[in-house]
């Protein structure tokens, strides 16, 4: 119930938000950390064979995955186990979106597709709802690219410890449309964040099954 709840309040603050929000494409919180350097000599966690790496090379997740998604929302891998937690009710109004959480029911993975909305708009949407939470602590902006994709990206943190990291993902196909993409999890189950690198928007999905019907 937390988590279908969970899902309904963050339908309506996006959507009710960005009643009041231009498209002037202004993501204010971007400026103050806007990109991160490439050359930074960071050290990096190994990538075991058959695990994945998110697009920093950060975070490193090396069990099984399952596949997520249908032609609205794009689709990528996220660990095995979790399952979906829309009711019904929720699936009907908000067709262009799934959500999947674990047992615990706090470490959440969202994807979705907006139409007529572009990827600034809704960061800044979202970045304006989530201010407007007194328990949203730390929140940043950048412009990154995941998954080979251009995106902006909001992070933040619970006070209750657990973090927050959104995805607004332009659409390659339409660039008035965007996917968005975001994880919910504790300091135990960081490395989800890797499972972002293998998001895919429809079109490139489509075009990798095609390619592997080919090969097979």
């Amino acid at each position: 119930m937390k988590s279908k709840l969970k899902l309904a309040i963050l339908m309506i603050l996006l959507f009710c938000t960005g009643c009041s929000v231009e498209n002037n494409n202004d993501i204010s919180i971007l400026n103050q950390n806007q990109s991160v350097d490439a050359t930074e000599e960071a050290t990096k966690p190994e990538v075991p064979e058959g695990a994945i790496a998110d697009e920093s090379g950060d975070f490193v997740y090396a069990g099984k995955l399952q596949p997520i998604g249908n032609s609205e929302t794009g689709y990528m891998q996220i660990p095995l186990g979790y399952t979906e937690v829309q009711s019904e009710d929720v699936l009907n109004t908000f067709s262009g979106m799934v959500q999947y959480c674990d047992a615990t029911g706090v470490n959440m993975i969202t994807l979705g597709h907006y139409e007529d909305i572009s990827y600034q708009v809704l960061a800044e949407n979202r970045r304006y709802a989530l201010e407007e939470q007194e328990e949203i602590e730390g929140l940043s902006g950048s412009i990154v690219t995941v998954a080979g994709y251009h995106a902006l990206q909001l992070y933040c943190h619970h006070t209750d410890g657990i973090f927050l990291t959104s995805w607004m993902i332009e659409d390659p196909k339409n660039s008035e449309d965007c996917y968005f993409m975001e994880f919910e999890f504790d300091s135990d189950h960081q490395n989800i964040l890797a499972c972002s690198s293998t998001f895919q928007t429809v079109q490139d999905y489509k075009k990798s099954q095609k390619e592997q019907e080919i090969q097979e």
